[in-house]
């Protein structure tokens, strides 16, 4: 389970004055006045920097097994406290957490890391005036080390106020600058870019747009970021990569559908002036996806009718040419593009008749089965389909089945006022009797004889009534 120590949620509480400065630290000490100090030596112990590492990318369950790893090593020292108050407040125990850093201030009250790590976790908890005294005390005990300039960088990029964005990143690039090798700065290098990213947005936006990068890349998995450096892609006419970012997060679960919706139809009416065709479709397209109805789609609905239209006439052309899956493919594009077409639906109603008539002459009845269902899944009144289902189901014996294809096939016709090529409703008497259902049997030779009396196949009807015992 991963849970950020500095979390976008965490930046954005309402905490009031909790700037070192703004608090009543005094004015800011010139830069060519102030005297850094060197970090504290860390343990170079590959399980402590994997620790460190754990924590900071949020890893508690990771981070709890390495830290019980290496209770009772001498490679720890102090950060044995402090990495554990870190793990503490990652798992929200924060009594313990708080345990521990007093443990740490009465055996090693000069490390610097001690106070900056009660500063900032401190502020974590949004108790910003203990963070704030913390900084101070730590300052006045240890002077100016990396670690407490860091933690100034924290308290910056939790402070509201205009400026405080760029305040938090020169604090936080300072303190990288005087220990390259510094823990637990890359989530707060990734907030107070994101912060000077939005101070810059409404005048800078290419710098606005660099420095969002830049939070991306100190941590991928700031949402917040990615978010808005989407919004800004999409301010700059970046279209493309402002999609594409949004489509990462949608895919991360980001309740993000119906921005997504509406920036892709821009997209796609920005594309078409541009002339780039192919391009707008798939925007229309996954704006429709996403909810769009084709009223909100507007002009991006009569594109993607249109380039359903074009592939059905060329669907239609590889029917004819009796290339069938080549038809079915292009048809379900079609079909797309264009769900409400009958059209559409009855060419791939063809398609899969034509399909299940082979495999009935190649004598594969499952086959044909499945192909011929299909065909009237996409065109229930499909008379060819349902008369050639009624054979197959004939041959497998299922005359039930068959009966029930047939019936609907002899009503289908009579209902539109349709004169069938072959005599379907001997087929289906035959079948029925077969079935032991003489009665009805008699029953649809007798409508015949009613709707038909002058028919074609009176004298066959009649003869076949005639066996069946006619009442």
């Amino acid at each position: 389970m991963s849970s950020k120590p500095f979390a976008p949620l965490l930046m954005s509480l309402a905490l009031g004055c909790v700037g070192v400065t703004a608090c009543g630290g005094g004015e800011a000490t010139p830069e060519s006045t102030v005297e850094y100090l060197a970090p504290a030596p860390r343990s170079l112990d590959p399980r402590v920097m994997s620790l460190r590492q754990a924590l900071e990318d949020g890893w508690q369950d990771v981070a709890a097994e390495l830290y019980a790893e290496l209770q009772g090593s001498d490679e720890l020292g102090v950060e044995s406290d402090l990495l554990g108050a870190r793990l503490a407040a990652l798992q929200g125990n924060g009594v313990e957490s708080t345990r521990l850093l007093e443990h740490a201030k009465l055996t090693e009250p000069k490390d610097a890391r001690v106070w900056a790590t009660a500063a900032e976790l401190a502020m974590q908890a949004g108790r910003a005036e203990t963070a704030v005294a913390e900084w101070k005390q730590g300052r006045d005990v240890c002077g100016l080390t990396p670690e407490l300039i860091r933690a100034e960088g924290v308290l910056a990029i939790f402070q509201q106020g205009v400026g405080q964005g760029r305040r938090g990143l020169a604090l936080l690039e300072k303190a990288r600058e005087l220990d390259p090798g510094l823990p637990f700065i890359q989530w707060p290098l990734s907030e107070a870019h994101r912060l000077f990213a939005q101070e810059l947005a409404g005048t800078e936006i290419d710098s606005a747009i660099e420095h969002c990068e830049a939070a991306v890349r100190y941590a991928s998995d700031n949402q917040e970021a990615r978010e808005m450096l989407g919004d800004l892609y999409m301010t700059a006419g970046r279209w493309g990569d402002g999609i594409r970012m949004f489509e990462g997060l949608l895919a991360e679960g980001r309740p993000l559908q119906s921005k997504v919706a509406l920036f892709s139809k821009q997209a796609g009416v920005v594309a078409l002036q541009q002339d780039h065709r192919e391009m707008a479709v798939e925007y229309f397209e996954r704006a429709r996806e996403l909810g769009l109805s084709d009223t909100e789609l507007g002009s991006g609905a009569l594109v993607l009718r249109e380039e359903g239209r074009r592939r059905w006439t060329a669907g239609e052309a590889l029917l004819e040419a009796k290339d069938w899956e080549g038809a079915r493919a292009e048809l379900e594009v079609a079909d797309h593009y264009w769900p409400d077409s009958m059209e559409v639906h009855q060419s791939l109603s063809e398609v899969w008749m034509r399909k299940g008539l082979e495999s009935f002459q190649a004598d594969r009845l499952e086959e044909a089965e499945q192909g011929l269902q299909t065909a009237l899944d996409w065109d229930p009144e499909s008379i060819m389909a349902g008369y050639l289902l009624g054979s197959v189901h004939m041959e497998l014996g299922d005359y039930g089945a068959a009966a029930k294809d047939w019936h609907r096939v002899v009503d289908g016709a009579r209902l539109n006022g349709l004169t069938l090529p072959e005599p379907v409703h001997l087929s289906l008497a035959r079948v029925l009797a077969l079935d032991d259902k003489a009665d009805e049997a008699r029953q649809v030779l007798n409508d015949y004889l009613e709707f038909e009396p002058r028919g074609t196949y009176e004298a066959e009807t009649r003869s076949l009534l005639e066996s069946l015992g006619a009442h």
